[in-house]
């Protein structure tokens, strides 16, 4: 019976790290995740800029 309780408390102390490690990089900064998501949200802007640009004159 102890061995299952010490088996019992080693996947508790897995799960705790595992879900340690999770909110660590949960929350890690990951520049190149930043700059791909910057780069998608200017291109966003200068294509809905030159939409309205044309509207705008076609009118």
């Amino acid at each position: 019976m102890k061995d299952l309780h010490q088996n019992i408390r080693l996947t508790d102390e897995l799960e705790r790290q595992l879900m340690l490690q999770a909110i660590e990089e949960q929350f890690r900064f990951r520049p190149t995740v930043a700059l791909k998501n910057l780069a998608s949200k200017v291109t966003g802007l200068f294509s809905h800029g030159h939409g309205h640009a044309q509207m705008k004159s076609a009118h």
